[in-house]
């Protein structure tokens, strides 16, 4: 017999990592895992926020291009809700990561569960929360 039972064995072991190695080199969606995404509200107050803000310019944006169609280029379309209009932005894993260490994880007010850290840009404010997976 040519194939034994281990050979087979060691055929299949190879055949399954080549075959993950493909899928990983080609981006294949199936082991991807989920894209993050920063939550982003806009501020429907006239008056300035009180909290820390963080003011964006447009070095921000080129660090973190997925935030312009929202923030600078208003141009992506949110949720209406109570406090605001709301966006969810995704990021690439290495925006996350930029992200993650440029901007701190706001502070949340312990009474009505707000963020009181805000970017703005151009007179406008937004409450953030960091990237989280969906």
């Amino acid at each position: 017999m040519i194939f034994s039972e281990k050979n087979i064995g060691i055929i299949l072991l190879i055949l399954v990592i080549v075959i993950g190695i493909i899928l990983v080199i080609f981006g294949i969606p199936i082991l991807k895992s989920p894209t993050p995404s920063v939550s982003l509200t806009k501020i429907n107050e006239s008056i300035v926020p009180k909290g820390t803000i963080i003011h964006l310019s447009d070095k921000d944006f080129e660090e973190f291009p997925s935030l312009a169609p929202v923030i600078r280029d208003n141009t992506q379309r949110g949720e209406i809700w109570a406090d605001g209009i709301h966006y969810g932005v995704k990021l690439s894993w290495e925006e996350r990561e930029k992200f993650m260490s440029k901007y701190p994880i706001p502070s949340i007010n312990r009474t009505t569960g707000k963020s009181e850290t805000y970017f703005e840009y151009r007179g406008k404010y937004y409450s953030y929360f960091p990237p989280t997976l969906p």
